[in-house]
Order: C-alpha cells, then sequence, then structure tokens
C-alpha cells in the first residue's frame, strides 16, 4: 500500500460510521434522556446530586424546579405529548420550572447555599 493511499483508507471507516449515526438519528433514533452529576461551584457548600433530565422511550418524565420547595423533581407522564405542557409541582399549584437540558440548571438557585451557582455534567443518555 502505498502512503499516499493510507490516509485515505484509514478516513473512510470513520466517514462510514458518521453516516450511519446521521442517518439512525434522521429515522428517529434519538436519546430520549440523560442524566448526570449537579453540583454547587460555590465554595464551601458541597451541594451534590443526580439528576435525570426526560425519560426512556416508554417512560416519558418531564424534569422541573420547585422554588418554593427549592427542589429538583421529576414528574412521570402520560406519553410524550405532555412533555411541552405546563406542569405543577407534586403537592402543590406550583409550577414546575422546566428542565430541557443540562445547561438550563444554571438558572436555578443552588438547594443548600441559595446562589446561582449549580452545574450540571452528563454522565449517559438513555432511551
Amino acid at each position: 500500500m502505498k502512503a499516499a493511499d493510507m490516509g485515505t483508507s484509514v478516513k473512510w471507516p470513520f466517514l462510514a460510521i458518521l453516516i450511519s449515526f446521521g442517518i439512525i438519528i434522521a429515522a428517529g433514533g434519538v436519546w430520549a434522556g440523560e442524566s448526570g452529576d449537579l453540583y454547587c461551584t460555590n465554595p464551601g457548600c458541597g451541594y451534590k446530586d443526580t439528576l435525570a433530565i426526560g425519560g426512556g422511550r416508554k417512560s416519558p418524565s418531564f424534569t422541573g424546579y420547585c422554588a418554593k420547595e427549592k427542589k429538583f423533581v421529576r414528574v412521570k407522564l402520560q406519553s410524550w405529548a405532555d412533555y411541552r405542557k405546563p406542569h405543577k409541582c407534586p403537592g402543590s399549584n406550583e409550577p414546575l420550572q422546566a428542565i430541557y437540558s443540562g445547561s438550563d440548571v444554571s438558572q436555578f438557585p443552588c438547594p443548600q447555599c441559595g446562589k446561582n451557582t449549580l452545574q450540571y455534567k452528563r454522565k449517559r443518555l438513555f432511551d
């Protein structure tokens, strides 16, 4: 094999995988949910938790924040058609503030110290 051919032979498998992944996504094979670590970056706070966002394909869920109770909650839904509808915090009439992605958590205060210093690091995707 010539040195010039070696570069193109390595690119083809990568390109084939990339195209296959694109076809799967286009056909509706997207991830329904994710989970990761939720933590406060305020020095001395130490708040840590895990957070699941969304749900599995056959287990629709909605994740949000209840401001009065200062906690993150996950609500089981009847169907995915209810996902973008307004939801209430469990046990109250308070509107559940939506979390659609990990970056959304930075807008909420830390349940422990009250500062807007929350970060989220995704660990896994699930379906």
